[in-house]
């Protein structure tokens, strides 16, 4: 049976292949971290506060693309857990400055091995160049994206495909 253009190939589908690649990246780091309460997007924000002096909410969403209103869910959520601290900026009291406790940078450092083995885990197929390649595409893929406007904090951008 000859293949027609208007099959498809799911295999060949970039959207298909970027979700399950999510779902593939949920269920290893939901497995490899179930005896931690830590959202891969929690330790996002650990990751930019513990390479930081701490920051503003609003440059935490610029660090790590989460919108605006998950980051304050976020950090809600982990200043409930003690590991971060948010107090008013003393400059903008519109603000908050954001900062890793002790018990924040413990957990981080307790984590931060098991997702570099939770990376290696996914990289695992692909070798040396490739690694990098394929890091520069997400790189790429996801810095075009901002860039023409297509997502803006952390969301796609509405657009009228009945044009």
């Amino acid at each position: 049976m000859t293949r027609t253009s208007t099959e498809l190939d799911l295999g060949q589908s970039p959207l298909h292949l970027f979700h399950r690649a999510v779902q593939v990246v949920t269920e290893i780091y939901q497995a490899e971290m179930a005896s931690y309460d830590l959202t891969a997007r929690q330790y996002a924000v650990l990751f930019a506060l513990a390479n930081s002096d701490g920051m503003s909410q609003s440059k935490l969403v610029d660090a790590t693309g989460i919108d605006r209103s998950t980051m304050a869910d976020i950090v809600r959520r982990m200043l409930k857990k003690g590991i971060i601290q948010r107090k008013r900026d003393k400059d903008d009291a519109r603000a908050y400055d954001v900062k890793i406790t002790d018990e924040g940078t413990r957990l981080f450092k307790a984590v931060t091995p098991i997702v570099r083995r939770i990376e290696e885990k996914l990289l695992s197929s692909l070798n040396g160049k490739r690694v990098d390649e394929f890091l520069a595409n997400l790189g790429t893929i996801v810095g075009a994206a901002q860039s023409s406007g297509a997502i803006s904090n952390g969301h796609f951008a509405e657009t009228d495909a009945r044009k």
